[in-house]
């Protein structure tokens, strides 16, 4: 059985013979496999690799040697380059012009395809888990289709199983380069993907400078720094996280700073999909598919985030903004959708943190450290994104109690287009007014007891700002009439804004008396569409208002006078707690029974 040392040797006698051009380096075996070393020193801008066009496998390549007298071969991508490559691994062997460079290509690899049972367990609960079993899926439908499209006179059955296309697969992964590198353009057909013998060994080392050198008759590379003399001659991959280099190429670099978690949102569920499809859409937000880093949040995961949780309220004005030729102003929204989109970003990845298993022992195999090693940086990505998030909320907070205090609102346009609004607060809260009410909020509760100043951010929103429940006690005659009736929760919040509206010792009054003239949709009549869909919830709510006045007037006419509970007036109210909703996670708050804090955020 001829050594590893062997099998290097004829193929570097293979590329010198084909017209290779490798004087400045040196193949080798390492205890870490093959790598490529330099001779001496090579100086930044020399060329010290170059192979002939005529070592490129292309598809031209594969197709001459998968073609038949009677068919030609409809692959096309990955499929023919793996169909290729198991051909010349198991049926042509030793008599093929490419054996030099089959035979030096690893039989196995780390990448998660290859784990066992054990060591995919460490992936549980990462986005790898998914990715893996993705992988999986794809490559047998590649393999189902590279059955049909090529010859068993070509590949006997009994060598194209699907092992062995997913030892091809890992080989085209781990080391094939784009064809646009080769042609100065992408293939046509798909066919994007080349082998380039030598050029392909070389390990990645983020940062490295090194330049692609091509004419009509070679390609190579040109070194972008100094290359000390035995030192390993390197690639640069690309800007890879460490999920892709292990999916790909079966190892994670410690520390790696393009490190990132993958999470996919989805909100085909949402009954108003379509509506936000088109808002995202128009805000040119295609894809569900975000990846965190330690260093941020990707571009659009909060605008898209805004989008998932508006109310049909929302949905419907913003609509009808996109329906005047407006574009979407996703920043523009107000503190309740900044706050819903924070909370929900905070309980997926607080989801996904939680579904992480606790690593038990550490694993003795090289793919197992690897594996740890990807879940130990996913770890950190979710717990430092989770504090982070934890401050944004904490200052969204902190300003919404400044701006309740000084009277001032963050409601949108198509809310509220009275009062003194503050400035668009942006997706990085780094905005001169936000960091300014934070800032004065700060002082105020300098000044204020020692008690007062230990107060959660998210605790004195929920006493001060919020309506709810808790909040009834500002008005001791409603509290005390509701407390001898058997009313629903949300027709009593319902009634509780109608109280505010009359009353102007209530602290919301100001808020309450910004929204006289908000409408919510099912109040809109002049828009038939709308009119006819929210026809049931208006006769609903009628009907609720039906059976309650003038019961209520009757018992108790100082707390329900007529002329402030009309029909009307109880649908506006109506309107206003369907569109103001906020729930503040039990986390932020002192919430002895763990549940989350309903209320209506009306600034």
């Amino acid at each position: 059985m001829e050594s590893n040392k062997q099998r290097l040797d004829r193929f570097v006698a293979w590329l010198v013979d084909n017209g290779a051009e490798m004087s400045r380096i040196i193949v080798r075996e390492t205890e870490h496999g093959n790598g490529v070393y330099a001779r001496d020193e090579i100086g930044e801008g020399t060329q010290y690799a170059q192979i002939p066009m005529r070592l490129v496998v292309n598809a031209r390549v594969c197709r001459e040697a998968l073609r038949t007298d009677t068919q030609e071969v409809e692959l096309t991508g990955r499929p023919l380059l793996c169909a290729f490559l198991i051909q010349q691994r198991f049926v042509t062997s030793e008599s093929s012009f490419w054996h030099p460079y089959i035979s030096i290509l690893p039989h196995e690899f780390h990448t998660p395809l290859f784990f066992t049972s054990q060591e995919l367990d460490l992936l549980r609960g990462t986005p790898m888990e998914h990715a893996v079993e993705d992988r999986r899926q794809l490559l047998r439908k590649e393999h189902a289709a590279t059955l049909r499209g090529v010859s068993d006179v070509v590949i006997p059955r009994s060598e194209l199983t699907f092992e062995n296309y997913v030892w091809a697969a890992a080989v085209v992964s781990s080391r094939a380069f784009t064809e646009s590198l080769v042609s100065g353009t992408a293939g046509s057909d798909g066919e994007t993907s080349v082998l380039l013998p030598l050029l392909d060994m070389m390990n990645h080392r983020p940062l490295t400078r090194v330049s692609w050198i091509t004419n009509d008759a070679t390609i190579g590379f040109q070194a972008g720094a100094v290359i000390e003399a035995q030192s390993e001659v390197v690639n640069n991959y690309g800007a890879k996280s460490n999920e892709e280099l292990l999916l790909g190429y079966g190892f994670c670099i410690p520390g790696n700073p393009l490190s990132c978690y993958h999470i996919k949102l989805n909100y085909s569920r949402d009954p108003q999909a379509a509506d936000k499809q088109m808002i995202l859409e128009q805000a040119h937000i295609a894809s569900c598919d975000h990846y965190i880093r330690a260093d941020g949040l990707p571009r659009d995961l909060l605008p898209m985030l805004r989008v998932m949780v508006m109310t049909e309220t929302d949905v419907y004005y913003v609509k009808q903004a996109m329906a005047r030729g407006e574009e979407p102003k996703l920043g523009q929204l107000g503190l309740r959708i900044e706050l819903r989109a924070r909370f929900l970003l905070a309980f997926l990845l607080r989801k996904k943190l939680d579904a992480l298993p606790q690593i038990e022992c550490v694993p003795s195999t090289e793919n197992g450290r690897q594996a740890v090693l990807y879940r130990k940086e996913i770890e950190s990505i979710l717990r430092s994104t989770l504090s982070d998030l934890d401050k944004s909320e904490s200052r969204l907070l902190a300003c919404a109690s400044k701006l309740f205090a000084d009277d001032l609102h963050s409601l949108p346009r198509y809310v509220c287009d009275n009062g003194q609004q503050v400035e668009t607060i942006d997706e990085q809260l780094n905005t001169s007014a936000e960091d300014r009410l934070v800032a004065e909020s700060s002082d105020d509760q300098q000044s204020r007891s020692k008690k007062s100043r230990t107060v959660l951010p998210a605790q004195q929103f929920v006493d001060d700002v919020l309506v709810t429940e808790e909040s009834f006690a500002h008005d001791a005659d409603f509290l005390a009439a509701v407390e001898q009736v058997d009313i629903d929760e949300d027709v009593l919040l319902v009634l509780f804004i109608l109280r505010i509206r009359m009353c102007s010792a209530l602290p919301w009054h100001t808020a309450v008396q910004r929204l006289e003239s908000f409408k919510h949709p099912m109040l809109v009549y002049d828009d038939p569409d709308t009119a006819e869909a929210y026809g049931e919830m208006m006769m609903e709510m009628g009907e609720v208002h039906d059976s309650l006045f003038p019961l209520l007037t009757e018992h108790f006419p100082d707390v329900f006078p007529p002329e402030n509970f009309t029909p009307e007036l109880f649908l506006w109210a109506a309107g206003v707690t369907e569109s103001f909703r906020l729930e503040v996670p039990a986390r932020c708050v002192d919430a002895a029974d763990g549940c989350d804090v309903e209320g209506l955020l009306l600034l």
